[in-house]
């Protein structure tokens, strides 16, 4: 991993991203009388730009303290965002090919069946779990550096304990939600196709399930690499923080404190 172009490399994937987000989020706003659940994306959507931008701030330094494998990891989960978003517009633009001037029509609206709710519920999911992602990757990337301090405060002890928490627990949802997708999967596989929908539409419904699988096994990759590191990092500085160490001078009149908890009495400094 060359150290000098980490971030530029990250700039470089994320900007694309960003790309295709706006692009989605553009189309699906010209669609003036649009259902719910695609309103709900576009909010979706610019959470993930959010979290895409707040990459930006991590330094290499802090990329190299997070190791190879995040680093992969997260340009892995930020290309395949931009591959979904751009399989959506696709999808989208299938889905609104009988509608005119923003307006859906009677046709469009009525064709919203099992594989097209299936489809955005999907999209929706991946772009809650990329945020969710990218933010702890930047979350962890501020901890490590406060973690390289002279002192450690209760209050960023604190804090990584309940990042801690908290990546455990986006571990264990990513364990239900891969399980969801993959029952999700072999039910779009076994259900009839309905009387208005076509094979393109059910093709790309098991796609974009497929492509959920492939994010959810590389995010959780992605956090159990994020919570070993905070776990080893934690522990360093917990040990660091209660350490106390005293050393004598060979005449038994000096005194040195590594770390010192607390008050001190009854101690007489000089030589006895």
């Amino acid at each position: 991993m060359d150290p000098l172009s980490i971030t530029a490399a990250i700039v470089g994937i994320t900007a694309p991203t960003v790309h295709c987000i706006r692009l989605l989020s553009e189309d699906i706003q010209k669609i003036v009388d649009a259902p719910e659940t695609l309103k709900s994306l576009r909010n979706d959507l610019l959470s993930v730009d959010q979290a895409l931008a707040s990459l930006h701030t991590v330094s290499d330094e802090q990329w190299r303290s997070l190791g190879e494998t995040v680093v992969s990891q997260s340009k892995a989960a930020t290309a395949s965002c931009a591959e979904s978003c751009d399989r959506f517009r696709t999808a989208l633009s299938r889905w609104t090919r009988h509608s005119e001037d923003g307006k859906l029509s009677l046709r469009d609206r009525t064709m919203v069946g099992f594989f097209k709710q299936g489809y955005v519920k999907s999209m929706s999911e991946q772009l809650h779990h990329c945020k969710i992602t990218l933010s702890s990757v930047v979350c962890i990337a501020t901890l490590h550096s406060s973690l390289q301090q002279t002192q450690i405060t209760k209050e960023v002890m604190t804090k990584i304990s309940r990042k801690e928490a908290e990546i455990a627990k986006s571990i264990t949802a990513t364990d239900k939600q891969l399980a969801e997708a993959n029952a999700k999967l072999g039910a779009l596989c076994l259900a009839k196709q309905a009387q208005d929908e076509t094979e393109a539409d059910r093709a790309s419904a098991i796609s974009q399930v497929a492509v959920e699988q492939t994010v959810l096994r590389e995010s959780r990759t992605l956090l159990d690499e994020l919570l070993s590191g905070i776990h080893t990092a934690a522990a360093n500085a917990r040990k660091d923080q209660a350490q106390v160490v005293n050393n004598f001078g060979s005449q038994n009149g000096g005194m040195q404190i590594g770390v010192l908890n607390g008050t001190m009495s009854g101690i007489t400094f000089g030589k006895k």
